[in-house]
């Protein structure tokens, strides 16, 4: 029997060509499905090797993401978003991720890493996206501020409150006169208040009401000002500078808010700060009494009681003029007849 030939019935089926047949199949159908990754030439009779296909980036991963940080799931959602950002750094949500990327980051405690993460944003980006990592990066600041330290080389926690400060002067920079800037110097003043800083947080104070006259937080400001400026006050061995510009500040709140300052007590605030005043006064004119310089102290104990006739430091003036023999003058003599 030939080999090269098959018989059934009247048909003779060449062997070798069912054969070739079979052993084609394969071959012809990935030719064909190569074909289907190439492209003809412009000139159209030379197929080429078609360029890879850009497959849309899985936008579903953002989702995911979001729902994660949602649930707390920080970790989770750092791993997903740092591999997106990696793989799609061209993708126009790259930005969102970003974003995103930082709340992971924030979540997990490692604030400064989130901040760098915000600033990606703020500096490539506007509108919404812009705003919203500059509000990220507030609360960044108020978390250093109340004491979150910064991670340094992975292992090494720092205090950050100059970092805080710093992020509060760049938000401030980039939007000024706006209530973001607003907030910032707020934050920054009242930081400074609350840590004894007393003339950082009047510098501070008094920078708000200047740039924001009619405010949110104008009065306010205007009050710490004041506040601050008499806290700075060491006591009456001392220059009394910070009591005359406290002095000044309650007066501006006084008169551009007055039923808030009557609330606040800034009239009883006033005194204080005259009795404060003629108390320094005294304690001068006492000084020079004691190193017999007798007519520097009475030119002291004189003024006090020009200055200063309803406190209790001009009656103690009175004393001390009658113990060195020269009595209060006609002026002094007409307000104790007539009190």
């Amino acid at each position: 029997m030939n080999p090269y030939t098959h018989t059934r019935g009247a048909h003779r089926v060449p062997v070798l060509v069912v054969m070739l047949a079979l052993a084609g199949g394969p071959v012809l159908a990935q030719q064909e499905h190569y074909r289907e990754r190439e492209v003809l030439t412009p000139e159209g009779d030379t197929w080429v090797a078609a360029p890879p296909q850009t497959q849309a980036a899985p936008v579903e991963t953002l989702s995911e993401a979001r729902r994660l940080l949602a649930l707390g799931e920080y970790k989770q959602a750092y791993k997903l978003l740092k591999k997106w950002v990696e793989a799609n750094p061209d993708h126009e949500r790259i930005y969102e991720a970003t974003l995103l990327l930082g709340d992971a980051e924030f979540g997990r405690k490692r604030y400064y890493q989130a901040y760098e993460q915000y600033e990606i944003v703020t500096e490539n980006t506007g509108g919404a996206l812009f705003y919203k990592a500059l509000r990220r990066e507030m609360d960044v600041a108020r978390a250093f501020l109340a004491g979150e330290k910064r991670i340094v080389w992975k292992f090494m926690r720092l205090p950050a409150y100059d970092d805080g400060i710093e992020i509060l002067d760049r938000i401030w920079e980039r939007v000024p006169g706006t209530r973001m800037g607003e907030t910032a110097l707020k934050l920054k003043a009242d930081y400074y208040f609350e840590h004894g800083e007393m003339d950082l947080a009047q510098d501070e104070y008094a920078n708000l009401v200047r740039e924001y006259p009619h405010g949110r937080y104008t009065k306010i400001a205007m009050l710490r000002a004041a506040e601050a400026a008499e806290a700075a006050f060491p006591g009456i061995k001392f220059d009394d500078r910070a009591l005359l510009d406290a002095e000044v500040r309650y007066r501006q709140t006084l008169s551009q808010f007055p039923a808030y300052a009557k609330h606040e007590q800034v009239p009883q605030r006033l005194g204080g700060i005259r009795q404060l005043r003629a108390e320094k006064d005294l304690d001068i004119a006492k000084w020079y009494e004691r190193t017999k310089h007798a007519d520097a102290a009475e030119f002291y104990y004189r003024l006090i009681l020009k200055d200063y006739p309803d406190t209790l430091a001009a009656e103690e003036a009175k004393a001390h003029l009658r113990g060195l023999g020269v009595g209060s003058d006609q002026r002094g003599e007409a307000q104790e007849e007539s009190s």
